[in-house]
């Protein structure tokens, strides 16, 4: 998984060099050479979408969601660990939903033939295999990470003063 993952991000930071790149060639043809290139903000909004889903099962393996934790920096070492587990369950389950209603999205853009309004007027199925395909990723990165949340358990109930367990699996 761990390798998916990472897959996951590599293509996440290529959509993001090929969106500077293609902004800077909109901002140079715009002002340089008086010709704006109307497909620009199209292309970049399927880039940063596929960005965002595709690096979502490195962040959480990271630790990088967002999270609040007023409240669990109060909680012992049991209760940050069963926050933790609460979360992860919630995380597969938002990625299993992604998933699956991800997947008949795009059967039933390419199904009808759904296009963009925009330039390109792209067939609306390519750019969405994002969302079903990061979810899944995040979904099984949720899984393995609940799994080795659990391993933890008994150090978590072992030492209650000690730090959460550690889910860089």
């Amino acid at each position: 998984m761990r390798a998916l993952a990472r897959a996951g991000i590599a293509v996440a930071a290529a959509a993001t060099l090929v969106s500077m790149a293609v902004i800077g060639y909109s901002v140079v043809m715009r002002y340089f050479f008086s010709h704006p290139t109307p497909w620009v903000d199209e292309v970049v909004g399927y880039l940063l979408v596929a960005a965002v889903m595709l690096a979502a099962a490195d962040a959480l393996f990271h630790g990088e969601h967002i999270a609040v934790d007023v409240l669990t920096e109060r909680l012992g070492t049991r209760g940050r660990w069963l926050v933790t587990l609460g979360g992860l369950l919630a995380v597969a389950a938002t990625a299993a939903l992604l998933t699956f209603e991800g997947f008949d999205m795009v059967a039933f853009s390419h199904m009808v033939g759904l296009r963009s309004n925009g330039y390109l007027a792209t067939p609306m199925w390519i750019p969405q295999l994002a969302v079903p395909l990061g979810a899944g990723l995040l979904g099984v990165a949720a899984i393995v990470a609940f799994v080795a949340a659990w391993r933890d358990r008994a150090s978590a109930q072992r030492d209650e003063n000690a730090p959460p367990p550690d889910l860089g699996v």
